[in-house]
């Protein structure tokens, strides 16, 4: 049997769905049974899995995004990033790291230097540095997660002593050399920041970076990682990830001092006049990821145990992932971050997290680029308004309801069969995990135990053309509570400044009469159905 097949079989004993919208498009006739059973030994779902990435790209991310254009914080980006209780943020992230000297975003902010940024254009004035960094992160309360520069580049290459004073700066005490320098910069507390990245993407040629083989990697992360695992043992590090050969060059070298392997996954959609072009193929791009982790899982219980490691795993770290969007132009389609969310991008940014729910074991977080902006949560509007995106409201269910523990799910019901080879996804994966077809369900979804026995589904309906009937079946003893759900009859609706409230979430109270009830999401449709356990007379 195919290693795809394989890891077919496997999800389907973990996948899959539900939502009220009379649409005038056709409905399947097959009914989608979703059944839901509580684990004896389930697993926790990690917080951290709902992240986002900050990165200064010049798409008006950090710059005209967080900060408007005095430079002044935008209080309408704050409040809408403040009320999603974001677990974590990575920064200064991505690609720029490779260019980025920490030095120059400390200090009188008068005297920082202006620096012309090589690989997204623009530049960074650099008014957003590490302590700005780091007490936005305390003011919005999130945990921050800072990337260090491990470029090869021999004029921007950042070395492992400018890591060392880095974390000196941010964690050192007023006694050590670069904790004065803190103090003296007007911080007398540090700030005691846990997660640190060693490197990014260094597998490949990126801007001014060079790319690296596995070997040479896992080398030098080892001289890093060692020398701050040593005077730093509190610390979480994570290192760079990439496909299935590469990890396993870093992690047999590297298994007992990094606490997480980072992978990037890229969904796509093209758009031509304000339509998606082959929906399919994108709406069900994250199996690939999800197959991804599968075959990553396998290695990483592998290396847990060889290390003593089952009681502190190393897990992934999804810490770059979205669903681009290519827009037809001048006669060919080009890459921007900055078309409006749709209600197809609402499928394909739950599936992820689907990915996520479901992988729990293995993934321990995950970073959405970007909260603001360049594909953004929120879109910024001049000096002091903003408004949701579509995909706002994702994140905010799932933060809210889509935690605790992971609950077993079962759906069968109308199926597609997925050419894996013509999925639009990037990143770290394997070529051969994409040679066959495999057969799965319009409808995914995941489910969850929160507090007081509450289940939470989550589901969606990967058909961008037929809506699906869904039947649910839980427990004895549960009965519903409560249903939100994401609909519009365009999937390619968008929340936009001018109508900012085009696709907002919707809800309904539910009670025991609703028990055996079906319910229809129609195409590319979202929804959550909240159960609780019965009380006894």
């Amino acid at each position: 049997m195919k290693t795809t097949k394989i890891i077919y079989i496997c999800l389907c004993l973990s996948l899959y769905i539900c939502s009220g919208f009379a649409s005038d498009k056709k409905i399947a006739g097959q009914t989608t049974t979703v059944s839901i059973e509580i684990p004896d030994h389930p697993v926790s779902i990690d917080p951290m899995i709902y992240g986002q990435m900050l990165e200064d790209c010049n798409d008006k991310v950090i710059y005209g995004g967080l900060l408007n254009d005095k430079n002044e914080e935008n209080p309408a980006v704050f409040e809408l990033l403040k009320s999603l209780r974001m677990p974590v943020v990575r920064w200064p992230a991505g690609t720029y790291i490779h260019e980025y000297d920490w030095e120059n975003g400390i200090g009188p902010k008068e005297e920082r230097p202006v620096i012309n940024c090589i690989r997204w254009g623009g530049y960074d004035n650099n008014l957003f540095g590490t302590d700005e960094f780091l007490q936005w992160c305390q003011k919005i309360g999130t945990e921050p997660y800072i990337n260090f520069n491990m470029s090869n580049h021999p004029d921007y290459a950042g070395s492992l002593g400018d890591a060392l004073n880095w974390i000196e700066y941010v964690n050192g005490t007023a006694e050590t050399a670069f904790g004065m320098q803190r103090v003296a910069n007007g911080r007398a507390e540090p700030y005691n920041v846990k997660y640190w990245c060693i490197g990014n993407e260094n597998y490949g040629s990126y801007g001014i970076h060079k790319a690296e083989t596995a070997e040479f990697y896992a080398g030098k992360l080892y001289t890093w990682a060692s020398t701050i695992k040593s005077l730093y043992p509190e610390l979480s590090l994570l290192g760079v990830g990439h496909v299935y050969d590469w990890n396993k060059t870093v992690l047999e070298k590297n298994g007992d001092l990094i606490d997480f392997l980072a992978a990037h996954y890229y969904m796509g959609a093209r758009m031509k006049d304000g339509v998606i072009q082959e929906p399919f193929y994108t709406l069900f791009s994250p199996i690939r990821a999800e197959m991804q982790i599968s075959k990553n899982a396998l290695l990483l219980d592998e290396v847990n145990r060889r290390f003593g490691r089952t009681d502190n795993p190393v897990r992934l770290s999804v810490d770059e992932w979205n669903c681009r969007h290519e827009v037809f132009s001048n006669g060919k389609y080009a890459f921007t971050r900055n078309d409006d969310r749709r209600q197809f991008d609402i499928v394909t940014i739950a599936g992820m997290l689907n990915v996520f729910v479901r992988q729990c074991k293995y993934v321990g977080m995950a970073n959405y680029i970007f909260p603001v902006n360049g594909h953004g949560l929120i879109r910024s509007v001049g000096e002091d308004d903003a408004y949701r995106s579509t995909i706002y409201y994702v994140f905010d269910f799932y933060r809210k309801y889509m935690i605790g523990k992971k609950m077993n799910i079962d759906i069968k019901g109308a199926t597609a069969t997925v050419p894996l080879h013509k999925l639009v996804i990037e990143g770290n994966m394997d070529e051969h995990l994409s040679q066959d077809e495999v057969v799965l369900p319009y409808v995914d979804g995941t489910a969850v135990m929160i507090a007081d026995g509450i289940i939470n589904i989550a589901l969606i309906n990967r058909s961008h053309e037929t809506s699906h009937k869904v039947k649910l079946v839980l427990p004895e003893g549960y009965i519903p509570l409560k249903r939100w759900t994401l609909e519009s009859d365009n999937i390619n609706a968008a929340n936009t400044e001018q109508n900012r409230a085009n696709i907002t979430p919707q809800s309904i109270s539910l009670s025991k009469k609703h028990l055996n009830s079906t319910v229809i999401i129609p195409p590319c449709g979202f929804t959550l159905v909240q159960y609780k356990k019965a009380s006894v007379d």
